[in-house]
């Protein structure tokens, strides 16, 4: 035994013999729980300190040397005297750390965005499910449309909402991977092109490159995730090389990197833009690759139909589980819905509440699609136009979370928080 170890021993068995003859109380209050004693009480202890990550030896039942430690530098790090007894304080602190942990066992990624017209912003949704949702990526940043080397904000973000976010997700155990994208340019830019000429320009990719770096440092940010979408086909390589040099930029200082993918069955080629992103070059490079499994009907559709259905769901994670391990999977889960106008051949992008509103303002019971497990109804608008309003529920989600369950995935993203269901929460934390 070393000099240090025989110190420690020493010290153990003095603060044993006085806690064995001291029966009043600690410093923090009256003691509940000593060196030496043992039983149920003790074993919970040992369990709840393994949960915070202070006690690796599996439980005993006996507060020995190794208990003793933990509940030292349990007590150190949150600034209690460190006599290494449970008195009311100590108790109180190891109680209240324990039920802020995460229910899940999984990753419950949310898409952060602020409020959209007649949708409301994600931090609602965030503050109430905050015991739920493991990490977030707010849609803040996406490539500078003049020099795509740089990043820009979105025209509705403002540092007040950025620093708020961020701040709540420290305060609360929760992630923040900010997102940088190639979307909502406007007609005049095409995403495509912004990311072409980044793409093919290697001084520009490492100027990316640097500036998300430094943007993580700078912000306190986890990571990032990429939400690159639509290239040309001629830029999947180049897409790969990017991640390649991101990945060599972040992974020494401990970032997480995350890369959005678009849904597919196969490796057949559809013409869809799903067809410029190679999974398993991606998962190369990425330490997660979010599936975006939804959008099987979207605004391009013209006659509608389920946002995910749970057979085409499930055919995407066993495709992607040809190409990527399970560990490193998301399985996006989407919270909205679309009402399509069948007669115009239009679309309107609707959250649950606004689909039951539609519901409700036209005296229609919604169907549950039970070869597909999602939800629907139909209506005649004051037109005279035929819809169909296909969206996502606690029941549909709970399908979606059954593939993740089956296939052992790391996790979900959801799009978006603040679109979903509120009744798929309790069914996230039973399911996950």
């Amino acid at each position: 035994m070393t000099a240090i170890g025989r110190m420690q021993l020493v010290l153990f068995i003095t603060l044993l013999l006085i806690t064995l003859t001291v029966s009043s109380s600690s410093s923090d209050g009256e003691t509940l729980l000593k060196p030496g004693d043992s039983g149920p009480k003790v074993l919970a202890l040992q369990g709840d300190m393994h949960k915070l990550g202070y006690l690796s030896d599996a439980p005993t039942g006996y507060y020995g040397e190794i208990t003793w430690d933990a509940v030292l530098k349990l007590q150190e790090e949150y600034h209690l005297n460190p006599d290494g007894i449970i008195g009311q304080e100590t108790n109180q602190l190891i109680n209240r750390l324990v039920s802020s942990l995460k229910v899940t066992e999984k990753e419950v990624l949310g898409f952060f965005v602020g409020e959209e017209p007649s949708i409301p912003s994600s931090m609602d949704t965030l503050r109430a499910q905050k015991d739920k949702i493991t990490s977030i990526s707010p849609f803040w940043y996406r490539l500078d449309r003049n020099d795509p080397g740089q990043l820009e904000t979105g025209s509705n973000v403002t540092r007040e909402e950025m620093d708020n976010v961020i701040s709540f997700d420290k305060q609360n155990g929760i992630k923040t991977y900010t997102l940088v994208h190639n979307l909502l340019y406007g007609k005049s830019v095409i995403g495509r092109d912004v990311v072409h000429a980044v793409l093919t320009d290697p001084d520009r990719r490492r100027e990316l490159v640097t500036n998300i770096f430094n943007l993580l440092n700078s912000r306190g940010f986890d990571g990032v995730t990429i939400d690159i979408e639509n290239i040309y086909p001629g830029d999947r390589g180049l897409f790969i090389q990017f991640l390649a040099e991101l990945s060599a930029q972040l992974k020494p200082s401990g970032y997480t990197l995350i890369t959005c993918v678009p849904a597919k069955t196969s490796d057949k080629h559809n013409g869809g833009w799903g067809d410029n992103f190679n999974y398993h070059e991606v998962g190369k490079y990425s330490d997660i690759v979010a599936i975006m499994a939804y959008d099987e009907h979207g605004s391009f559709s013209k006659s509608g139909g389920p946002i995910a259905s749970i057979g085409w769901v499930e055919r995407v994670a066993e495709y992607a589980l040809t190409k990527l391990p399970p560990e490193k999977i998301l399985l996006g889960i989407p919270g909205y819905g679309f009402d399509w106008n069948v007669d115009q051949g239009s679309s309107r992008y609707l959250s649950y509440e606004l689909a039951m509103q539609t519901a409700h303002r036209f005296e229609k019971s919604v169907t549950w699609d039970s070869e597909n497990k999602v939800p629907y109804f139909n209506y005649l608008d004051n037109n005279g136009h035929r819809h169909k309003v296909y969206f996502e529920n606690a029941a549909s989600t709970a399908a979606k979370l059954d593939v993740v369950k089956k296939y052992n995935l790391q996790g979900i993203a959801i799009w978006r928080l603040g679109m979903e269901d509120p009744g798929s929460w309790p069914v996230i934390a039973e399911k996950l």
